[in-house]
C-alpha cells in the first residue's frame, strides 16, 4: 500500500497500519510473543509517486532519473533525494549483513 505523508510521517489514516507492524512481524514471522526485542527496521523508504511513472518508462531505478527522462526542477531534487535515502538504506543492510 502506499501511503501518503505529510511532514516525513504518514498520515493518521496509515499511522495506526504503521504502528501494528512491529508486533505483527514478531509475532507471525519470528513467531514471538516477547515485548523486549531489538528492532527489526532495516529502514523506511518515502513513496516517491511521481517519480514511479518517469522510472517505469525509462526502465530504471528512481534513484538514477535524468532531466532527459523528465526529472527536472522538483523531480530532480526528489531524485537525489532518493538516491540518498537508497543509499542509507544499503548502508543499513550492509552493516546488518557483515556482523
Amino acid at each position: 500500500m502506499q501511503h501518503a505523508e505529510r511532514r516525513n510521517r504518514p498520515v493518521k489514516a496509515y499511522q495506526r497500519w504503521v504502528e501494528k507492524i512491529p508486533q505483527t512481524y514478531r509475532e507471525y514471522i519470528l513467531d514471538s510473543k516477547d515485548e523486549n526485542h531489538v528492532s527489526n527496521e532495516i529502514g523506511v523508504i518515502k513513496n516517491y509517486q511521481s517519480l514511479m511513472p518517469l522510472a517505469q518508462d525509462a526502465r530504471k531505478p528512481i534513484f538514477l532519473l535524468k532531466p532527459a527522462e523528465g526529472a527536472i526542477g522538483a523531480h530532480a531534487q526528489m531524485v537525489q533525494k532518493c538516491y540518498k535515502d537508497f543509499e542509507q538504506l544499503s548502508e543499513s543492510i550492509l552493516n546488518r549483513t557483515s556482523q
